[in-house]
């Protein structure tokens, strides 16, 4: 589910909508979020007898890394995936990673893409 929807009743709206696709003949294996807060997996959550995500793709990178998010979705067994982990970290950090690169023999990219990785 790429966009969370405007209001709790459309988030839950939209997951049974998944959910239903999942049970339906097996074809589904797994149902992913992307963007959603943690207000936002709550509003799926409260349910207790909903199918939870297993990923949540988020902006997170050495740029970008809202506070909490990550232990936010780890207690509850939710895959944090960060979509566009470079896009801007490489102009707005982009010097100090490379300067931590040469001292590793690495670009600013790797050291931008281990930061997430040692991140969580």
């Amino acid at each position: 589910l790429d966009y969370p929807g405007p209001n709790d009743e459309s988030v839950r709206g939209q997951w049974q909508a998944f959910e239903e696709m999942h049970s339906k003949d097996g074809t589904v294996d797994d149902l992913a979020v992307s963007n959603f807060s943690a207000n936002q997996l709550d509003a799926i959550l409260v349910n207790k007898d909903a199918i939870k995500p297993t990923v949540n793709q988020l902006p997170f990178s050495v740029a970008y890394h809202p506070e909490g998010i990550l232990d936010y979705n780890a207690k509850r067994d939710i895959l944090v995936q960060s979509w566009s982990p470079l896009s801007r970290v490489l102009g707005r950090f982009g010097n100090t990673l490379d300067a931590i690169g040469k001292n590793y023999g690495k670009s600013a990219a790797q050291v931008g893409l281990r930061w997430i990785v040692q991140s969580g």
